[in-house]
């Protein structure tokens, strides 16, 4: 289980997690780019123009102060910048020496125009980026702060901001312009006696407030970033959970019910085949425990009709095998009259053909217990086949009344079917009609419903309803009789029901109008190739 939990959380927190990275490779990243860039070049173009031309107007010695003058009615930075800042980047620096108008994806995102063929381009800033966002929030707290350290004397500066520490999580400190960083001084440089913001070297926001000339009150921001990074980790790492507790939901009860069903499937392996498998309707496996329990009900029943049939069969050779053992054993008696001998020789005889009727209608069962060939099918019209059957069924049985109807749609139509098997049905139908009719068989033909249908029924003592499936078990023969070639083995109605199978039909018995029992044979017009034409027209019988 752990390793299929392990290989499924990779495969679904991987690319999570990568297209979460911000990579050049991200692909919601580059659609995210690629449209942001679309959109403000649309909007801001005529900004750029306007502003171009203005500086083109004037002095280049003017442009920064005309810059800083249009920048006061702007949200967010809009400045005058030399070209070399982006030597680094050399997309940007190719886009911006055609005089296009130049896309930065970062913090924040920024367009950049050059101006004319000058070594200046404007920067403007389309958003609020994280330096100038902690100084809009902390420019009202700092200005106060500072406010209220000019109303008390020198001296008590480093007391009272000790007391604002206590109470603050960040610390507040005073610093004098000689202790500041490069980038403080290139922050006071550009805004004066102004409240700035800049990042330091570790790419975090500092700021600073005037207090007097000379000193400014300095916060070292590390906080909105940690928190951020807090409240980041924390959302991020509910959600990884909960998709996880998620995974272990799901596969824990595939993992326990697949080891239910191999276990399961293991002791039927070894013989025990009681064995079923186990599993909820809700189980993911329920419909794959269910094709194994369907599996297992179709393997016991063979097997133990198996048993059943090598029973029978071992009980079938036993008799004929006796008789010939005591027939030769007789034969050898020289004592014995010619006549005698020649009765033996007769039993032997019989016995010898007792056996070659038993072997093969086993082999004729066990074809037929297959599955379906299909190259045992073709096309026949088969009301001739079964009419020619018949005709030779009535010469031997001359002292039988034996009808045959057939429907009239019937008598031209090909059906696709294996004729050899389905001939040998009706055979073992009429020969066992024979054996019981009084003076009576009638034997129909007939299409309904997109069944075919062949009837044989006879007018003898009939099957009782309890008896309608046993008989086509192998080796049941309900009078009991010792079988015999000449009898029968039990087998001949197994073979029809077997046959029908491969029809995907039926083989069923019911009473019958004339007094015995009817055997119906029916299967479908559309069989197991498709390939009969099928037929919806009522039938109505005629005599030929």
């Amino acid at each position: 289980m752990i390793r299929a939990f392990f290989i499924l959380w990779l495969a679904v927190f991987v690319p999570i997690i990568l297209l979460i990275i911000p990579t050049s490779f991200n692909p919601i990243q580059r659609l995210n780019e690629s449209f942001s860039e679309q959109f403000y070049k649309q909007i801001y173009t005529v900004n750029f123009d306007i502003l171009t031309d203005k500086l083109l107007e004037k002095p280049q010695s003017q442009w920064q102060a005309i810059i800083q003058t249009h920048a006061k009615h702007f949200a967010y930075p809009l400045k005058l910048e030399p070209i070399e800042n982006y030597q680094d980047d050399v997309k940007v620096l190719e886009s911006i020496r055609r005089g296009e108008t130049a896309f930065v994806f970062g913090d924040p995102m920024a367009l950049l125009k050059r101006v004319g063929d000058s070594d200046y381009l404007i920067y403007f800033a389309l958003n609020e980026s994280t330096q100038l966002a902690v100084l809009n929030q902390a420019r009202g707290t700092l200005y106060l702060a500072s406010q209220q350290l000019r109303a008390l004397a020198k001296e008590s500066w480093q007391q009272d901001l000790a007391e604002k520490n206590a109470r603050i999580p960040f610390q507040i400190s005073l610093k004098e312009t000689s202790e500041l960083s490069l980038s403080g001084h290139k922050a006071i440089e550009e805004s004066p006696n102004e409240i700035v913001s800049y990042i330091n070297q570790a790419g975090q926001v500092e700021l600073l407030a005037p207090v007097e000339e000379g000193i400014w009150l300095h916060v070292h921001d590390d906080m909105s970033q940690s928190t951020q990074m807090k409240l980041t980790s924390a959302i991020g790492g509910l959600f990884f959970l909960l998709i996880s507790l998620a995974l272990v939901l799901w596969v824990f009860p595939l993992w326990r019910d697949l080891k239910r069903l191999v276990h399961t499937a293991n002791e039927f392996g070894q013989g025990r085949l009681s064995q079923r498998a186990k599993a909820s309707r809700l189980s993911v496996v329920s419909q794959l425990s269910a094709s194994f329990n369907t599996m297992a009900d179709n393997i016991e029943r063979l097997i133990a009709g198996q048993r059943e049939l090598t029973n029978a069969i071992a009980h079938d050779l036993r008799t004929p095998l006796y008789r010939l053992r005591f027939a030769l054993e007789m034969i050898e008696d020289e004592s014995l009259p010619t006549t005698q001998k020649q009765k033996y020789h007769n039993t032997i005889q019989s016995s010898i053909e007792d056996l070659d009727h038993l072997i093969n209608q086993n082999l004729l069962l066990s074809r037929y217990n297959r599955i379906a060939d299909v190259t045992q099918f073709s096309q026949c019209c088969f009301a001739d086949e079964l009419a020619k059957e018949v005709e030779f069924f009535r010469l031997e049985h001359s002292e039988l009344e034996i009808r045959l109807y057939c429907s009239p749609s019937l008598r031209t139509d090909t059906l696709f079917i294996d004729k050899a098997g389905l001939m040998r049905a009706v055979k073992n139908l009429l020969a066992n009609a024979s054996r019981f009719a009084q003076t009576k068989i009638a034997i129909s033909f007939a299409n309904e419903s997109n069944l075919y249908m062949i009837s044989i029924e006879d007018d003898g003592p009939g099957i009782a309803s309890k008896d309608a499936e046993k008989i086509f078990e192998p080796f049941i023969q309900l009078d009991n009789q010792e079988r015999s070639s000449d009898k029968g083995h039990g087998l001949g109605l197994a073979i029809v029901r077997q046959v029908m199978k491969w029809h995907q039909g039926s083989a069923k018995v019911s009473s019958s109008t004339l007094g015995g029992a009817q055997f119906t044979l029916t299967w479908p017009a559309k069989n197991v190739t498709g390939n009969s034409k099928p037929i919806v027209t009522k039938s109505d019988t005629i005599s030929p």
